[in-house]
Parts: C-alpha cells; sequence; structure tokens
C-alpha cells in the first residue's frame, strides 16, 4: 500500500547509531521511529515544532515567508539571527501570559 510520506536517508555517525540502536531496544521501538522522535524533539527545542500540535511553530512560519522575500546579500547573518532569538523569544512571552 503506497504512502504519502516520503522517505528520507539518514547516514550516522558510528557512536550515534550506536546510541540509536540502544534506545530502540530499551523502548522497544524501530531506528527509524527513535529517528522520527529524536529530530522532532530537536526541532522542538530549537522552536521549529510543536511537538503538542505537530505542526511547524507560528514564529517559524513567519521566518519562513519572511525569507522568502529577502534577496541573498539584502540582510546582514548577525542581524537576521538577532532577530531569530527576538520572534523566539515573543512566542515564548505569549506562553507566558496564557
Amino acid at each position: 500500500m503506497p504512502t504519502k510520506k516520503k522517505r528520507v536517508g539518514f547516514i550516522p555517525r558510528v557512536e550515534v547509531m550506536k546510541i540509536i540502536e540502544k534506545l530502540s531496544l530499551e523502548n522497544n521501538l524501530s531506528n527509524s521511529k527513535i529517528i522520527s522522535i529524536l529530530v522532532e524533539e530537536a526541532l522542538s527545542i530549537r522552536g521549529i515544532f510543536n511537538k503538542t500540535n505537530g505542526k511547524a511553530t507560528q514564529s517559524y512560519l513567519k521566518i519562513e515567508r519572511n525569507s522568502e522575500d529577502l534577496s541573498e546579500g539584502h540582510i546582514d547573518l548577525q542581524t537576521y539571527k538577532k532577530f531569530l532569538s527576538f520572534l523566539k523569544f515573543q512566542e515564548m512571552m505569549e506562553k507566558y501570559k496564557k
């Protein structure tokens, strides 16, 4: 039966693969599932993905839309990084207010 999900190739370092295999055995999950969980956690920590609703965060979507409008060289990388930090802070403050 065909699936709509795309497969992603991943060749981890030897030590990373050992960790994945250990987690897989301990949790009785496939390596693919462990990698999926780890990727979601990493994106969540970076403020890109909301694990609760399974969607990209609003701040990330705003950045994505804004970056489409920027052509290379029109923005200084340091300023852009500060802007990303500000959006993350703004999102955290909105959660705090609730």
